[in-house]
């Protein structure tokens, strides 16, 4: 896909599925701003790094401004910061664990999506990518504070497709199943965690942070221009089947 003379924001672009995301629109020729608290390990010409926290609305702002000074505009922008569960049960979580994650992902979407999209509105065009998780969807003990944060995160993405619509701006988001990052190492690092939930994933296989970011790159592109307000799961089939064991696959003839 061809994104040359445009320019993006990655939030989260300091590692997992945020890096990827702007490696590949890197890749298509995109030039791309960073936002993230921690240091980029990208090294590209095109690319530009940015300290910022995005549950903090005045640095949101001023990377945003920074961004259109330096490029002119902002056509995609893509929401993947984001923290873990605190892996409790709600009754156990403090007020403050609960908001922190709240914060990050999905008041964080806000904040990055609402000075941006003041951009794109002004240029009359552009495509905004939220990353939600299957946790909105299928749920896990101890995951209250992650799933409603990502449930949320997939709730604005309609309601935030249907005000911008009337300005020619697109807005979708992403619903990675289970895929290896820095935050999820731990957890899939443990051979026998990984093999049993793969046994649960129909395709057999927990994803890699490329296989989210080349879903999220067709929906930056002109091949979705009919797609808004969607939500599309990337989870190898593990929602179809309710992430009960999938059947076992067929003998080979």
């Amino acid at each position: 896909m061809d994104l040359r003379n445009s320019v993006s924001v990655v939030t989260g672009a300091g590692s997992g599925i945020g890096e990827a995301c702007a490696k590949k629109l890197l890749e298509a020729g995109a030039w791309v701003a960073g936002f993230d608290v921690n240091p980029s390990r990208i090294s590209n010409k095109n690319f530009r790094p940015y300290a910022v926290d995005v549950t903090d609305e005045e640095g949101v702002r001023a990377a945003v401004e920074n961004v259109e000074k330096s490029a002119g505009r902002i056509d995609s922008l893509v929401n993947c910061a984001g923290v873990s569960s605190n892996y409790k049960p709600f009754f156990e979580m403090t007020k403050e664990e609960w908001e922190r994650v709240i914060s990050v992902n999905l008041t964080g979407t806000f904040l990055c999506s609402k000075h941006v999209s003041r951009v794109m509105i002004k240029n009359k065009t552009g495509r905004i990518v939220n990353i939600s998780c299957i946790r909105s969807r299928i749920f896990s003990a101890g995951m209250s504070d992650y799933s409603a944060s990502k449930g949320g995160v997939t709730a604005l993405t309609s309601a935030m497709a249907l005000d911008l619509a009337p300005f020619n701006v697109r807005v979708n988001s992403v619903a990675p199943g289970a895929t290896l990052t820095g935050m999820t190492q731990r957890r899939f690092g443990d051979p026998d965690v990984r093999r049993a939930f793969e046994e649960r994933i129909p395709l057999g296989r927990i994803a890699q942070p490329e296989d989210i970011a080349n879903v999220v790159l067709f929906l930056l592109s002109d091949a979705s221009d009919h797609v808004t307000g969607q939500t599309l799961s990337v989870d190898g089939g593990y929602t179809i089947c309710g992430g009960n064991p999938a059947a076992p696959n067929p003998p080979k003839r």
